[in-house]
């Protein structure tokens, strides 16, 4: 998905289109959106700015919501997606931009 926006403005996008693809609150969208950017590299889990505890929970919520194997784990390191994770992504990305446009292009009628 490209587009013409800034990355602060594209990592919001990407984060409203998980939190409504995979039905995550905010800060697990704004995680995997985190993850999703890194493509595949390993993200150290303190730079979620979150406790220990809660990026946890959060990792777990997001292996819920993917597909099995979606996420990798380096122990006490940090969280990465893994190939079928970024695939998984990359579709939800596409089918959210895809019905956002036919969204767009819908008739609207506004009343006076």
């Amino acid at each position: 998905m490209h587009s013409r926006v800034g990355p602060d403005a594209r990592q919001d996008v990407d984060e409203i289109a998980f939190a409504l693809w995979f039905g995550l609150s905010r800060g697990r969208a704004r995680m995997l959106t985190v993850l999703w950017r890194a493509q595949g590299q390993v993200v150290p889990a303190w730079s979620f700015g979150l406790d220990r505890r809660s990026v946890y929970v959060y990792v777990c919520d997001l292996r819920t919501a993917l597909n099995p194997g979606g996420i990798h784990t380096r122990s006490k390191s940090g969280y990465a997606l893994t190939s079928s994770g970024l695939s998984e992504c990359r579709a939800a990305l596409l089918a959210m931009s895809a019905w956002w446009a036919s969204e767009a292009a819908a008739p609207r009628s506004i009343a006076a």
